[in-house]
């Protein structure tokens, strides 16, 4: 037994944060949910750890393809400069140990 919408947003969570390499010493937020029209959409961000920098977006897509939407939306956060955030953050993270 098991709500397949929650297994939805889940698996589009974790897949862009598997895109990502997220992980609990990266600022990366994601947050599915299901749409009025019965589409699966995920917002996220990524955060520079001061706070300073912060690019986010959100995407929708089909309640079937929730791994899709997190790659999608994992590249439209790169594209738009989420790497250069996530590198400076695992350059610091690397210097700190």
């Amino acid at each position: 037994m098991g709500d397949t919408a929650v297994d939805a947003h889940v698996r589009a969570e974790r897949a862009l944060l598997a895109e990502l390499h997220g992980g609990c010493s990266v600022p990366v937020g994601a947050y599915a949910q299901t749409r009025p029209d019965g589409s699966l959409s995920l917002f996220a961000q990524v955060t520079s750890l001061d706070g300073a920098w912060r690019i986010e977006g959100t995407l929708s897509g089909p309640m079937g393809e929730p791994e899709k939407l997190g790659a999608a939306l994992a590249a439209e956060l790169i594209d738009q400069g989420a790497r250069s955030i996530l590198d400076a953050i695992r350059g610091e993270s690397a210097v700190s140990r």
